[in-house]
């Protein structure tokens, strides 16, 4: 029989190219589809802020975490280990700067007190007293707050239609994490242990008001004691002396500082956690159409009312019964909206720069900073250089604020008076610098964070001259009282602290490098598909997709 081979190769060659183009095809099908499952908005974004948090504790401590908590999001996130804030700022400064995407001198907030030198007083930076409380009598609000943040552009891009919750310990971390336009925020009142809010915000949960009403703190915390997860021998990454003795730490009724005392320890978190789940659970977050966000801060600073200095056996404990209750939390999220619909960050703050004093038996150098004495002399120095007056307002930790009317009526410029101060103070015992207000807005403090410095200085809440101690020094805020010292001692510590991006649409990754802190919220935002928060100035991470 005769085959036409020429006959053969023609019909298989149309066979072969058709079957190399719907290859092609299904491959670019298969990438659209990998496009539009990576740009699909995500039903679910929790923030969560950790007050302290330091990375050289989750390496540590990895072996005994379980696998569904830190070690999650070390296994399954980006983790960005060095997340820079330029300077030390507290928890809420700290947390303005993640949500805003701004510095402090952009977004208003530079600590979570602003001190008044004409009332003599500090202030929560929230402080409103047009803002009603909702189960306390504390008056804050947003408005200090100057620009948009990540949960006010998630409630923006939503229409109305989406939810935006907040829970922490403290009023000032719930609110700048609410934002402006949330439902609401709520954190624990130190004085009665009630979950609190106000009523800026137009929505306070129903399960919320059932744990004042029905399942109060107040009456749960007579029961419950801190005692450590793991014991005796079963903690052999600690010396064996920290071990021998285990802690146990609990708050009765006849203790003023029980409120204060429990939001200072890990057992606040577990409570901000099992909050977390049912607010989750009752208002159905992640079920509707847009992005819902829940925001929650959590505490890792050492425990400051433990019963020694040396309080690493309860700081371990306190990153391991957090890791419990992350483990938790990302169940539930999982459960209910799916990994593939939602987008978890975490966010550390920097450490603490004050820890108790060390046993004197150490023979550690240590000193005393007197604000009272320090102004006593500063305006005996100031008198002899210009004439009677009384020559320093008021001094609030380590800010001096000057008599402006008494440099006029010595015909003193202020820019003049305020670097005479830094010179004398600079020159006092325990003083590692002390720098104008000029010199911070110029950016020229000193040489090596002169523009950090600038950057998370609000003018309008900042002293003439600010003081700096040296290590080992302990400031005792005694100005205008006699009052107990603080037995806080000064030191040098981080300004930057890890973060942590949990994705559908990106690949695991360890960025080492230093990052700009304000870069969080831009990153987050173009995750989200919305707009960046208005005060944010900085370009947004580029991950790999997986």
């Amino acid at each position: 029989m005769h085959i036409d081979k020429s006959h053969s190769t023609d019909t298989q060659a149309p066979s072969r190219t058709m079957t190399a183009r719907n290859a092609l095809l299904a491959t670019l099908l298969a990438s659209m589809v990998s496009i539009a499952v990576s740009a699909r908005q995500p039903r679910l974004v929790v923030g969560i802020m950790i007050d302290g948090l330091q990375q050289e504790y989750i390496d540590l401590l990895r072996q005994q975490f379980g696998p569904d908590g830190f070690n999650r999001l070390l296994r399954e996130g980006v983790v960005l280990e060095n997340v820079d804030y330029g300077t030390n700022l507290d928890a809420a400064a700290a947390t303005a700067v993640i949500m805003t995407g701004a510095s402090p001198s952009v977004n208003g907030i530079a600590s979570s007190a602003h001190f008044d030198p004409l009332a003599k007083r500090n202030y929560s930076s929230l402080h409103d007293p047009a803002a009603v409380g909702n189960y306390t009598t504390e008056t804050y609000s947003p408005r200090n707050l100057r620009v948009s943040t990540i949960a006010d552009e998630a409630r923006i891009a939503g229409a109305g239609v989406t939810y935006v919750y907040s829970l922490a310990p403290d009023a000032e971390q719930a609110i700048i994490m609410a934002g402006h336009a949330a439902n609401s925020a709520a954190w624990i009142n130190s004085g009665t242990g009630n979950w609190a809010t106000t009523t800026f915000y137009t929505d306070f949960p129903t399960s919320l008001v059932n744990r004042n009403r029905i399942n109060p703190l107040s009456v749960r915390l007579d029961n419950m004691q801190w005692e450590p997860s793991i014991a005796g021998a079963g903690a052999d990454f600690l010396p064996d002396h920290l071990t021998r003795y285990p802690f146990r730490y609990t708050f009765p009724r006849s203790d003023a500082a029980r409120y204060a005392a429990f939001k200072a320890s890990p057992l606040v978190n577990t409570e901000i956690a099992q909050t977390a789940t049912e607010l989750l659970t009752s208002l159905q977050l992640g079920t509707h159409d847009g992005s819902d966000m829940l925001n929650i801060a959590f505490t890792l600073q050492p425990y400051v009312y433990s019963k020694s200095a040396e309080n690493r056996y309860e700081l371990v404990d306190s990153y391991i019964k957090l890791d419990q209750d992350i483990a938790g939390l990302l169940k539930t999220i999982d459960t209910r909206v799916g990994r593939d619909n939602a987008i978890i960050y975490v966010a550390a703050t920097p450490p603490s720069s004050r820890r108790r004093r060390d046993d004197a038996r150490w023979n550690i150098p240590v000193g005393e900073f007197s604000t009272r004495k320090a102004a006593s002399l500063l305006n005996l120095y100031l008198i002899a250089l210009h004439g009677n007056g009384d020559w320093v307002k008021a001094v609030s930790d380590n800010h001096f604020y000057l008599n402006a009317d008494a440099a006029k009526a010595h015909n003193t410029e202020m820019p003049q008076l305020r670097r005479e101060v830094a010179e004398f103070l600079s020159r006092m015992s325990g003083v590692g610098r002390a720098t104008s207000i000029d010199d911070i807005l110029a950016g020229t403090a000193t040489i090596e964070n002169g523009e950090a410095l600038r950057r998370n200085t609000v003018a309008s809440a900042a002293g003439d001259v600010r003081v700096d101690l040296l290590p080992g020094w302990e400031l005792v805020d005694d100005y205008g009282t006699a009052g107990p010292k603080s037995g806080k001692i000064n030191v040098n510590t981080l300004t930057t602290a890890p973060a942590y991006i949990l994705a559908p649409d990106i690949t695991p990754e360890v960025i080492r490098n230093v990052v700009d802190a304000r870069i969080l919220a831009p990153t987050i935002a173009g995750r989200m598909h919305i707009r960046s928060p208005n005060g944010a100035s900085l370009a947004p991470l580029r991950f790999t997709g997986k």
